[in-house]
């Protein structure tokens, strides 16, 4: 939700962009633009990775105002291709796969299937999964300029998810958190069971099997999915998994405040070549190699599916980060670190 009381028009939000980086005085004129409902270029080249609310120093959510002139002006041309995914997610069949009494649940989304061997080991073992339509989170729709998509069909998602009467639920995917931690507060839905990131599950899981833990001794570079801009607190409990497992996260110029996302947005719009697509991504993959970084990992199964080849061919292991995990606990990967054996 965006806070037009906050809003000083620094401009520090179009200027800090990784994709419109405009100068301040134009940053400060076309977001004066957005605000009184003005023509502006940005509804149409904003490339919907959100990066603009962590930069905004007033907490303003200046994203959350592109996003919804965006919807209001039509002017976010994405392919048909990518609508009818976004559309597909919710028809998908849903399933709850029951576990054993005492282990807890897990929501796996739309998007639980999307690389193969992710949900196998000691540490998915028992869990009662959640999977399919009925389990969407529906803040992908952001990513087409839809955003009152996520906005009427929040009650039910957590409506769904509260009727299996857990009361603790944890978030294989990302986008999941962000709608329960973040998005459901900005419209006033209670959530009547505790929303328990990925992240935060591993890492209890390892500091509680330090044992069975062998440290690693990797060099890594983290992937953050753009979802992640509405909860990045959870920011410091993923350097604490990393921690716990052995790796470290090189520091690198496309990390944490200022990551880039996958490009899987930019792959959606109709004005962004795959020339410009595929040199966002080589940047990203080229940073982390140059800083160093030995493997490359992921939290979202898209972003996975957007770099991993690249990753490779570069020399850096791709891995979700669930196999990272089970790495360190010496677990055998069947399908390797991101769902395909190369």
């Amino acid at each position: 939700m965006f806070h037009p009381e906050k809003c000083t028009l620094c401009g520090d939000c179009l200027v800090k962009c990784p994709s419109l980086a405009y100068p301040l005085e134009k940053a400060k004129a076309e977001f004066k633009k957005l605000m009184d409902d003005e023509e502006t270029p940005v509804t149409a080249e904003c490339i919907t990775c959100a990066a603009c609310n962590t930069y905004c120093p007033e907490g303003a959510n200046p994203f959350d105002l592109i996003n919804d002139r965006q919807e209001e002006t039509g002017s976010f041309r994405v392919r048909q291709q990518s609508l009818d995914m976004m559309a597909m997610a919710s028809q998908i069949p849903s399933e709850i796969i029951p576990g054993k009494p005492g282990r807890p649940v897990m929501n796996l989304c739309a998007v639980g299937d999307f690389i193969p061997g992710a949900l196998e080991g000691k540490l998915f073992e028992g869990m009662t999964l959640l999977k399919g339509g009925d389990y969407f989170c529906y803040i992908g729709w952001i990513h087409v300029g839809r955003p009152g998509k996520v906005r009427d069909n929040a009650q039910t998602f957590v409506d769904n998810l509260a009727a299996v009467g857990a009361k603790e639920i944890v978030c294989w995917h990302d986008d999941c958190y962000a709608l329960l931690a973040n998005k459901t507060k900005e419209l006033g839905i209670p959530v009547p069971f505790r929303p328990v990131h990925i992240i935060e599950y591993l890492r209890d899981y390892v500091r509680d099997h330090q044992s069975a833990v062998t440290k690693l001794g990797m060099k890594i570079a983290y992937q953050q999915p753009c979802a992640s801009r509405y909860t990045f607190e959870k920011d410091a409990v993923l350097d604490e998994l990393f921690s716990l497992i052995g790796v470290e996260r090189v520091d690198r110029a496309f990390d944490r405040e200022n990551a880039l996302c996958c490009g899987g947005a930019m792959a959606a719009m109709e004005n962004v070549s795959k020339d410009a697509v595929n040199e966002w991504r080589m940047n990203n993959i080229m940073d982390a190699k140059d800083h160093g970084a030995g493997a490359m990992v992921f939290l979202c199964p898209l972003c996975v599916m957007s770099l991993r080849n690249r990753a490779k061919d570069q020399g850096l292991e791709p891995y979700i980060l669930s196999n990272l995990v089970r790495l360190s606990l010496g677990e055998d990967l069947s399908q390797g670190g991101a769902g395909k054996v190369f």
